[in-house]
Formats: C-alpha cells, structure tokens, sequence
C-alpha cells in the first residue's frame, strides 16, 4: 500500500463511521417521532433541522476550520454529535429529537467540512481526484449502512428501549472516532494543520469573483437540484403510476447501487476524464433521463432510469471536490467548501416544499402521472446548460 493511501485510510474510516451515525439518525429520529404520534409535519421538521443551522453556519465554519485546522473541528463535531444522540437515549420525547436534530446536524457539519478538506490537502493532482473518489465510496457504504443497523438495532431491541438502543450505538461510533483522533491518528502533522495565508481572508463576494469558482458553484447548485428531485420525485411518481412502497424502495435502491458502483471505478475513468468532463458528463446523464422519467409508467422503467441517474450524479461530486481545491484561493479553501454545503443544504431545505406546492397547482392541470413533467423539464434543460458549459470548460488547457 503506498503512503498516500495509508494515509487517506483513517480518513474513509472516521468518514464512514461519522455518516454512519449521522444517517442511521435521521432514520431513527423519523420513527421514533412517528411513534410518539407526532404529526407528519413535525417529521418534515425534524428532518430539515438537520440541515437548517448548517445552511446558516457551514461558511464560518469553513473559515475556521482555515485558521485552526481539521483536528480541532473533527473533535468538536464529534462531541456535539456525540450529545445529539446521549439526550433521546436517556430521554426519549419530542423535544429531546428535536434537540438531536439540531446537535447532530450540526456537529456533523465540523465532522463533514474537515474529512472533505483534509481528503483534498492529503493530495494534489490527479492523486486528489483518487482521494475522493475512495471518499465518496466510503460514503456510500455508511449511506447503506446507517439505515439498515438503525432498523436491525430498533426491530430486535425490546419494545421500551428499541430507539435508545439505536441511539446509544450511534453515540458509541463518534465516540470511537472522538477516541481515534484524540489519542491515534493525527494524519501526518501538516494536513491537519491550519494554512498559513499572508492575509486575513476578504468577505464571501471575494470568494465569488474567480469565473472557475463560479462556475463550479453553479454546477452544484444544479447537481445537488437534480438529487433531490430525484429523491423527492420518484415516491410520488412512482405512487401516480401504482408502484407499491416496497418497489419504490427498489427503485430508489437502484440509484443507490448506481452510485456505489461508478465511484468504485472512478479511479479508472478519472484517468480518462478530467473533472470538468466528468461533472459535465454527470449533467447531461441527468438531462437526459430526467425528459424520459416522467413518461415512464413501468417499474422495470424506472429502475432502469434511477441506475443510469446513480452513474451520472455518483461521479460529479468526487471531481467538484477536487476542483474545489484546486481553484479556490490560498488558505480559503475550508470556507469554498462550506459554500458548497450552505448551497447543498439549502436545497435541501426550500427544494421540497417549493416542489410540493408547485406540484400540487400542476396536479389541478395535468392528471396522474404528468403533474410533474414541467418540474422534471425544466430541471432538465438546466442540467443541459450547465453540462454543455462544463464540457466546454472540460477541453480548455489546464492553465486556462
């Protein structure tokens, strides 16, 4: 194994222990409010917790994060988080899930911005893509993970301590990661140190002015739009056209598997593809499908179309990561980084409800299956846009 790998190692492992935790979370605090009776708009809210302070916070955070370094804000993510799940473990009420909301959300975030920072610094090059792509495979296995020890630990735990239980065992993982960076892995001294700028970093339009860096945030805001269209989307479509819950999952798992499998092989392609080829690639795969998914009423359909979308979205975030690197400013990279998160998260919280509502006006025009045609269009023809000027940007020099 070569050094950069042996190297890289701990950080998939901390990354894959922290996701772990963070998704089997968001799957356990759902059930549990749902068996505290709580109505399914305080289940909505919980959720979007998870991603509201972050939205808010993750550019200040990036910033610190460029002063102080990636152990300290891995140390202090890991104890918040930590605390999210100790208080519904001891005390299993709606304000308690409330409160792990928004502690593990945003404990994560510390935890998040320095593993995706400290996995770029660890490499340059086409090395740095590599680190990435082996972080973004991490990724998916917790993203598979997390859900499915939550619901084996909540099924087979006694009745009054199934959700303790998953709560407990998740506080357990960061605990270990909090162990492991505490008293073992340091990753080699200079990685986790703070970057020395010659300037106190300038306001966030600073950050904007650079044409690649706005680009490429650009190129995120629509990758992560077509994400959760998809995401958001494909229950209701899949209900319109009467797939049951159980094939919807499967439709939903096929995007998974997608991703899981491209990311495997990212390594190889990336020695074809620079980074702007593959997220531009990305985009038009997503263009492409989404015209087509809408239209599609078979379940074999849907699959099929949810595998190929898993290909395209599950190699762009590796090469936007590496980008990030290489084009944000001396000692600003943490702060890029925490952009891209508010932006992703912000999606996340207005994308659903704007959806919802918009959807629903359509569904008094267009029956059945084809309320949301005119949302998976017009997503379409922005994934087309950004795609097209992403591959451009893919055949220019290197320097340029």
């Amino acid at each position: 194994m070569s050094a950069a790998r042996a190297t890289l190692l701990p950080v998939v492992c901390l990354a894959v222990i922290g996701h772990t935790a963070f998704t089997a979370s968001r799957m356990t605090v759902s059930l549990a409010a749902i068996a505290l009776q709580a109505p399914a708009f305080v289940v909505g809210l919980l959720l979007s917790l998870y991603a509201l302070l972050p939205m808010l916070l993750s550019v200040a955070a990036g910033r610190w994060i460029d002063r102080v370094g990636t152990r300290l804000p891995m140390l202090l993510g890991s104890v918040v988080v930590s605390a999210g799940f100790v208080v519904p473990a001891l005390w299993l009420t709606l304000p308690a899930l409330f409160l792990n909301s928004l502690l593990v959300g945003t404990g994560f975030m510390f935890f998040h911005l320095s593993i995706q920072k400290l996995t770029g610094d660890l490499a340059e090059g086409p090395q740095r893509m590599r680190n990435f792509a082996h972080l973004a495979v991490g990724y998916s296995v917790s993203a598979f993970c997390g859900p499915i020890s939550a619901g084996i630990l909540i099924d087979w735990s006694g009745a009054g301590s199934s959700f303790a239980a998953s709560f407990a065992a998740s506080a357990l993982l960061i605990a270990a990661a909090f162990a492991l960076l505490r008293w073992r892995w340091t990753f080699g001294g200079r990685s986790s140190q703070p970057v020395q700028s010659p300037a106190r970093p300038g306001p966030l339009a600073d950050l904007l002015r650079p044409p690649l860096l706005r680009m490429l945030f650009v190129t995120v805001v629509v990758t992560s739009t077509v994400w959760d269209v998809h995401m958001f989307l494909t229950p209701i479509q899949g209900s319109a056209i009467g797939l049951s819950a159980s094939q919807i999952g499967v439709v939903l798992g096929a995007f998974s598997l997608a991703t899981f499998s491209v990311r495997v092989a990212l390594p190889l392609i990336s020695r074809h593809l620079r980074e702007w080829q593959l997220i531009g690639t990305a985009q038009l795969v997503a263009a492409a499908v989404f015209v087509v998914f809408p239209l599609v009423t078979s379940h074999w359909g849907l699959i099929a179309l949810s595998f190929v979308l898993g290909l395209g979205l599950g190699m762009g975030q590796p090469a936007v990561m590496a980008l990030l690197h290489e084009v944000s400013p001396p000692g600003r990279v943490g702060e890029a980084v925490g952009l891209r998160m508010t932006l992703v998260n912000a999606t996340q919280v207005v994308l659903p409800v704007l959806f919802g509502a918009v959807g629903s006006a359509l569904a008094a025009l267009l029956a059945g299956s084809l309320a949301y045609l005119p949302l998976f269009w017009c997503v379409s023809v922005a994934a087309l846009l950004s795609g097209v000027a992403s591959l451009r940007r893919g055949t220019a020099p290197r320097a340029a």
